[in-house]
C-alpha cells in the first residue's frame, strides 16, 4: 500500500512567525494521521535549516500531486506549484496591501501587488480554499475560488510555558502601566498611533510605557517612529525590543497591562489571540480582519480619537468591574483557538480535500 504524501509550501519560513507555526502545527496534525509530510520554502531562517527544505530545489515524486500551499505575498513557490499543476489546497493568510509601502520600501511593494495578481492565477489549480479569518475567506470568494472555507490560526499553548525573561523584567522594572503591542514595525501596523496614544495616555498616567515588540520590517518607518517619540519626549517611555525570544515575547504579555492595535491591515491577528490567552485586555481598531478574529471579544473603536481612546485605556487598566467583564468574553473566544478545535475543523477539511473529486 503506497503511503500518502502531503507536503506544505510557502514562500518564507522563519520562528515566531505565525504562518510557521501553523505549518508546524498541521505538518504534526499530517503525520499523526500517517502522510508523510514535509515543509518546503523559498526563503528560510537559519534556524529553521533542517526543520524546512527548499522549496526551490523541490521535485514533486510519484503520488505527491497534492499540496498545502500557503500564499501571503508575491511568490516564486506559487508560481513553481502552478507550473508543476499540483492540485492545491489553498490556505490565504492575506496579502498586505502595497501602498502602506509605496513611499518607503517600493520593492516590497512591488513583491505584494504579485502576491495580490497571483491569487486568482492559482484558482484552477486549488481543490479547497481557506481562508484563516472570515475576512481572508470573502476575500478568496471574490478572487473566484469556488470552494472555500474558513480555518484559524492554532494557539499551541505548550508554545508559551516560560519563565519570566530576565532581561525584560530589568527592562520593565517598576510597576508603570505597560501598554503592549506585537508585530513588525511596518506601516500598516501604524505603531505611530500607539506612540501617539502613549502621548495622551500619560496625561492621565504619567508614568505609562509602551512595549513594540516585533522585527524591523521598514527601516525608514523605524527611524521614523523613533524621531516621532523623540518629538514627544517620550523616547524613554517607548521600548523598541525588536525581534524578541519567545520567552521574552511572553515575559511582555505577562506583564503588560493593556494590549492596544491601531493597525489598518490585519488578515488575521495572531497577537490578539495570543493577548486573550494571557488575560490581557484587547482594546482595537476595527479594521479588516480585527472585528473577525476577536468575535466579540475585546473593545474595538472605529475612530481614532486619541484624547478619549487614552481615557479608555485608563478605564479598561483600573476599572475592575470593566475588566472583569472584557476578560471574560476574551476567555469564552480564546476556545475558538486552541489546538483541539482548530484540529477538529482541519481535519473536516483535510478529509473533504483529500477524498474529494479532483479538479476538473
Amino acid at each position: 500500500m503506497s503511503k500518502k504524501v502531503l507536503h506544505q509550501f510557502s514562500e518564507g519560513a522563519a520562528p515566531g512567525d505565525a504562518i510557521t507555526g501553523q505549518m508546524l502545527s498541521i505538518r504534526q496534525w499530517l503525520r499523526e494521521e500517517g502522510f508523510v509530510s514535509d515543509i518546503f520554502a523559498a526563503s528560510i531562517h537559519p534556524a529553521l535549516q533542517g526543520e524546512v527544505s527548499d522549496a526551490l530545489r523541490y521535485r514533486p515524486k510519484l503520488g505527491e500531486a497534492q499540496v498545502v500551499y500557503h500564499h501571503s505575498i508575491g511568490s516564486t513557490v506559487a508560481d513553481q506549484l502552478r507550473q508543476q499543476q499540483a492540485r492545491l489546497l489553498l490556505i490565504y493568510h492575506n496579502v498586505t496591501p502595497p501602498e502602506f509601502f509605496q513611499q518607503s520600501d517600493p520593492g516590497l511593494a512591488a513583491q505584494l501587488q504579485r502576491g495580490i495578481d497571483q491569487l486568482p492565477l492559482l484558482c484552477p489549480h486549488t481543490a479547497l480554499a481557506l481562508g484563516d479569518s472570515t475576512y481572508n475567506t470573502a476575500a478568496l470568494v471574490e478572487a473566484g475560488f469556488p470552494r472555500t472555507g474558513t480555518l484559524p490560526l492554532p494557539l499551541d499553548a505548550a508554545q508559551y510555558q516560560f519563565a519570566d525573561d530576565p532581561a525584560v523584567l530589568a527592562t520593565l522594572a517598576g510597576r508603570a502601566p505597560l501598554l503592549l503591542y506585537v508585530g513588525r514595525l511596518a506601516p500598516n501596523k501604524r505603531q505611530d498611533d500607539l506612540i501617539k496614544l502613549l502621548f495622551m495616555v500619560r496625561r492621565i498616567l504619567p508614568e505609562a510605557r509602551l512595549a513594540l515588540v516585533g522585527s524591523l520590517w521598514s527601516p525608514p518607518y523605524v527611524r521614523w517612529l523613533h524621531d516621532l517619540a523623540r518629538s514627544l519626549a517620550l523616547e524613554d517611555a517607548v521600548i523598541f525590543a525588536g525581534h524578541a525570544s519567545q520567552q521574552a515575547m511572553v515575559t511582555y504579555y505577562r506583564h503588560a497591562d493593556l494590549y492596544v492595535s491601531m493597525s489598518e491591515h490585519e488578515g488575521f491577528g495572531k497577537p490578539l489571540v495570543e493577548s486573550m490567552y494571557f488575560d490581557l485586555p484587547v482594546l482595537a481598531y476595527a479594521s479588516t480582519g480585527v472585528p473577525d478574529t476577536l468575535g466579540g471579544a475585546g473593545v474595538l473603536f472605529h475612530a481614532k480619537n486619541f484624547e478619549a481612546l487614552a481615557e479608555l485605556a485608563d478605564l479598561l487598566m483600573h476599572d475592575q468591574t470593566l475588566r472583569t467583564q472584557v476578560l471574560a468574553r476574551q476567555r469564552a473566544r480564546l476556545h475558538t483557538f486552541l489546538m483541539p478545535a482548530v484540529r477538529a475543523q482541519w481535519q473536516r477539511y483535510l478529509d473533504l480535500f483529500w477524498n474529494g473529486n479532483p479538479l476538473q
